[in-house]
């Protein structure tokens, strides 16, 4: 989809502390030949705030560093991977009456860690209707923690992380314009996770959740076809990354960074990066290996490390590309128009 007059007018981002894997290697909580292979370094954890606090602190960041008037937001998308603190409840309705208030349509997107490239292609689709000072605020909020997930153990290739985003979306030009936005998907997949039926209630919550199992069940009924799933999986984000080159009209070659998720090396679609020149340094390889994986909140983070950094310039062309479960993959194509007072603070701190 090529976008028309969409930009990025602020973006927040709040991140439980630091936890070193080293340390969680040696208590027992994280297998060692896990921690080798997917060279991982760290992840975020929160203590005392939940999911959708995370992301209230985000939202409240957002406003604050873009000056932006929550009288402009005409929608609140939040997107999420895991439970958000109440069963039957509604958290973007909760972020939304403690922070921007308002009666704008409150609205959760649910395509686990592709949350926010779903929730992005929205946004730019209801805003293409919209007039030039009506906003959109996606969000995104995670934590997952015992007894209901281990973060170590639940699922495989990677580390679950806690943290919240925020992203501002608009008509007037802001400090990035979405020139594309993709979005693919491959239902034949969905069954890697769902196991092998449907319950009458949800998990009890008295131990962790076994994603592993359920995949390897699925693998075992599929024997004859391991190597082609593994390829389908892979290649779907590589296909979304280059269908929105494509369609912004944008070379490999041209495009200073790339913000992927904060998987492990053992994740396939490394090495597929890779093969399309794409090394590890044009990536938030280095950012995500200290973070790990924060669900559906992993491209916002990530373009606001590059930002705060000092890595990203005016005329920069960036890629954010996601992958859920179903399956489902997104990738979007930013061009940074300048770089923010918010951002250029943070690299001089």
């Amino acid at each position: 989809m090529l976008l028309n007059d969409i930009y990025l007018e602020s973006l927040g981002v709040r991140l439980g502390r630091r936890v070193d894997l080293n340390d969680a290697v040696a208590d027992g909580r994280y297998p060692s030949a896990e921690y080798v292979a997917n060279a991982l370094l760290g992840v975020t954890v929160s203590d005392d705030e939940f999911a959708p606090d995370l992301a209230v602190a985000a939202v409240r960041q957002a406003v604050e560093r873009g000056a932006v008037d929550p009288d402009r937001i005409q929608l609140l998308l939040h997107a999420s991977t895991y439970f958000q603190g109440q069963d039957m409840w509604t958290p973007a309705s909760y972020i939304q009456h403690s922070t921007i208030g308002g009666g704008a349509p409150a609205v959760e997107v649910d395509q686990k860690s592709n949350g926010g490239l779903a929730a992005l292609s929205l946004a730019a689709g209801f805003l293409a209707g919209c007039d030039d000072d009506e906003l959109v605020m996606i969000t995104t909020g995670e934590r997952f923690c015992l007894p209901g997930f281990d973060r170590f153990r639940t699922e495989s290739g990677t580390v679950m992380a806690d943290g919240g985003t925020a992203l501002v979306l608009g008509r007037r030009p802001g400090f990035a314009r979405v020139v594309s936005c993709t979005l693919l998907s491959d239902p034949s997949l969905e069954g890697l996770y769902r196991g092998r039926r449907l319950k009458d209630a949800p998990a009890s919550g008295d131990k962790p959740l076994d994603m592993r199992g359920r995949k390897a069940d699925f693998m075992r009924r599929h024997l004859n076809d391991l190597e082609g799933i593994s390829l389908r999986i892979a290649g779907g984000i590589g296909a979304c990354i280059r269908q929105a080159l494509d369609e912004a009209k944008t070379d490999v070659d041209d495009v200073r960074r790339f913000v992927m998720p904060n998987n492990g090396q053992t994740v396939r679609w490394w090495s597929m990066l890779a093969e399309m020149g794409v090394g590890l340094d044009r990536t938030t390889w280095e950012f995500g290996r200290g973070v790990s994986h924060l669900g559906a909140g992993d491209q916002a983070a990530g373009l606001d490390h590059l930002l705060t950094t000092g890595q990203l310039s005016a005329g920069d062309r960036v890629v954010v590309a996601g992958t859920g479960y179903g399956f489902n993959w997104g990738a979007a194509v930013l061009e940074i128009l300048r770089v923010p007072d918010w951002a250029t603070a943070a690299a001089a701190a």
